[in-house]
């Protein structure tokens, strides 16, 4: 085996080692307040169906994540969206300051925050922009996005 082929093979043994070790936690979002929960879906284009069939809504969040449980500790956050019913849906979104900006495609987690955490509590407030096939998106849906932590297990 070539000094390459050892290395790589090192550095991905150590890759899922370190993984192995990591813990994925549910973070509570209870204190978060949707400000306008239910969203007013418009057309993209001028004329429905002409260009495009994508609606697109948004809506303010006044985020609140629980993570007492893990202050003193370096980790990573993700939001969550399972899959929609009603078939994709993308949502996108910017922050003020505390949290990372980013877009989330339903059934897919993004990263909102990578660090240290040094209070019981993160807050941030979030423009959330929704958008999905508008063709396809026949009644009112409930988005229940969700957040995890993934921590390094000492």
């Amino acid at each position: 085996m070539s000094r390459a082929a050892r290395l790589g093979a090192a550095l991905c043994f150590a890759l899922a080692a370190s993984m192995a070790n990591a813990a994925t936690h549910r973070v509570d979002d209870s204190g978060t307040q949707v400000m306008n929960p239910n969203v007013q879906m418009r057309w993209d284009a001028t004329v429905p169906g002409a260009q495009g069939r994508g609606v697109t809504g948004a809506l303010d969040v006044a985020l609140r994540l629980d993570v007492a449980a893990w202050r003193g500790r370096t980790g990573r956050i993700y939001m969550t969206l399972p899959v929609s019913p009603s078939g994709p849906l993308q949502a996108a979104w910017t922050t003020q300051g505390q949290l990372l900006p980013g877009r989330l495609i339903a059934g897919e987690r993004a990263l909102i925050f990578a660090g240290p955490i040094a209070q019981d509590a993160l807050r941030d407030r979030l423009r959330l922009t929704v958008q999905a096939d508008g063709q396809r998106l026949d009644r009112a849906e409930t988005l229940n996005f969700s957040f995890e932590i993934d921590l390094d297990e000492p």
